[in-house]
């Protein structure tokens, strides 16, 4: 089994930041929408009455970040990763008003990660390693690593297959296809 440099992104693989984001906004401006409304990156087409400034105000604030929960079995399965013997990096492209208290939370809910395996880049193309598992497009097109979409109802309308990119929709499944790549090289 070869050792693999495995590159995951923290928004909506590693933890629900779009849920807990919908969950303020719907709370501030007594809405109801939800995570299945969200259909492309465009959040002010799920929140049309709403300006841009509104809409984005929560992920600058220390409320969203503090309150994100583990995507569902990210953590045995990324804790999984590490005791194969694999690296882990996490990939963000967060904002830097925000970083303290999202690596904060992050290192809390994976206790078995470092700060040192964080990785800050607008373009993450950029940043070496064998497989990249994101749930952003831009992210994967381009890249010089095995891709693999996390896949989440804003990325459900991408042709995942004809761009040559994994599309999995749990962290079984990429457990499973990671493993299965180890093997094979």
């Amino acid at each position: 089994m070869k050792i693999l440099t495995i590159l995951c992104d923290i928004d909506d693989v590693l933890i629900n930041l779009l849920e807990n984001w919908l969950n303020i906004l719907n709370r501030t401006h007594s809405l109801n929408v939800n995570v299945n409304d969200v259909k492309s990156w465009d959040m002010t087409k799920v929140y049309p009455t709403l300006t841009k400034e509104q809409i984005f105000k929560p992920i600058y604030e220390n409320e969203v970040w503090q309150t994100v929960k583990p995507m569902p079995q990210s953590q045995y399965y990324l804790k999984k990763l590490i005791d194969d013997g694999h690296q882990i990096y996490l990939v963000t492209a967060t904002n830097f008003e925000t970083c303290n208290v999202k690596i904060e939370k992050l290192i809390s809910l994976f206790p078995y990660l470092h700060s040192s395996q964080i990785i800050i880049a607008q373009n993450k193309q950029m940043i070496r390693g064998d497989i990249l598992i994101d749930d952003g497009v831009h992210n994967l097109i381009s890249g010089n690593y095995i891709k693999i979409l996390y896949s989440r109802p804003h990325n459900l309308s991408f042709d995942a297959e004809r761009q040559n990119i994994i599309r999995l929709s749990n962290w079984e499944q990429i457990y499973k296809t990671i493993s299965q790549i180890a093997k094979k090289e």
